[in-house]
């Protein structure tokens, strides 16, 4: 089980009111956002090719500048990411210095996605690693990467780390292991399960539709059991591919653009297929399913 987490009332106020303008005003307004600090990453994973994009490194003055702009239209909610965004730097400044701005900006979540690979000291609110499997399987995708991932974690003294589970063909069948494994850490809040997306194609990550709902009803089935952060409502969603998308009040910001839903938005097929179910998340979220609210107020 998911260990409860101190809630702020100006998010929960936030969050109700954001949803009744949503669904009784029509208001559209950005609710998450997104910065790509840029594109340069220590790994080679096998299903990224993010290292291929523009390297669009962002300065310190452009970074505040956009904050201010996702502010201004609305939002509250901004993540962080790459590439490996602890890689990032301008002159003095390092990611945490972005973060801070945004807090002191009036961000009501800051959130960092990491591959994991540098020490977990941030002043962030929530901590995102990606962990794809146990370690023979981590390291087949991610490169030899997992003690060092481990011993980050296990000397972190941060109070919100999650895990990033990205499921594929190559760790489908030791999911319900790694909830086992994750289980025993006690640094670990919980794990978010995605699925692979064909960004780059259909190659052998890709899960077809048949496994893709065995996995899904094996992960509603052993919600209660093991910490996993989708909701029961967003992990139907996704059994019934019903979820919209593209999901434009999700924002994201790269080398001086800002894309809709996602950096590859614009392609039927790709979004059929996506695998991104936090969007499923919010999507539930924003339809008042109470298990989403719920889920989604413990980690964010």
């Amino acid at each position: 089980m998911l260990p409860d987490k101190p809630l702020k009332v100006k998010h929960l106020f936030f969050g109700l009111k954001y949803v009744t303008t949503y669904r009784f005003l029509k208001e559209k307004k950005p609710l998450i956002c997104g910065l790509v600090m840029h594109n340069n990453c220590n790994l080679n994973c096998l299903h990224c090719r993010i290292t291929d994009r523009p390297a669009c490194n962002l300065s310190f003055e452009e970074s505040k500048s956009v904050i201010d702009s996702f502010y201004d239209e609305g939002g509250r909610t901004i993540y962080f990411e790459g590439g490996e965004p602890f890689l990032w730097r301008d002159h003095e400044y390092q990611l945490d210095d972005v973060v801070k701005y945004a807090q002191d900006k009036g961000f009501l979540a800051t959130i960092i996605y990491t591959n994991g690979t540098y020490p977990l000291d941030t002043s962030a609110d929530t901590v995102f690693i990606s962990l794809d499997g146990l370690q023979k399987t981590h390291d087949l995708i991610r490169g030899k990467t997992f003690d060092m991932i481990m011993q980050n974690i296990r000397s972190s003294k941060h109070p919100s780390l999650l895990i990033n589970f990205t499921i594929n063909n190559y760790n489908k069948n030791e999911i319900l292991d790694f909830c086992e494994f994750i289980n025993g850490l006690k640094q670990i809040r919980g794990i978010f399960f995605y699925f692979h997306s064909p960004y780059y194609g259909y190659d052998e990550l890709f899960v077809n539709k048949t496994d893709k709902k065995e996995i899904l009803n094996r992960l509603i089935k052993n919600k209660n059991k093991y910490k996993i952060l989708n909701s029961r409502a967003g992990l139907r969603s996704a059994l019934r591919n019903t979820w919209k998308r593209p999901l434009t009040i999700c924002q994201i910001y790269e080398g001086g653009k800002k894309y809709s839903c996602c950096r590859f938005s614009g392609n039927e097929d790709l979004c059929k297929d996506c695998g991104y179910l936090s969007y499923a998340e919010i999507d539930q979220v924003l339809k008042f399913k109470i298990s989403s609210i719920r889920n989604a107020l413990k980690y964010f």
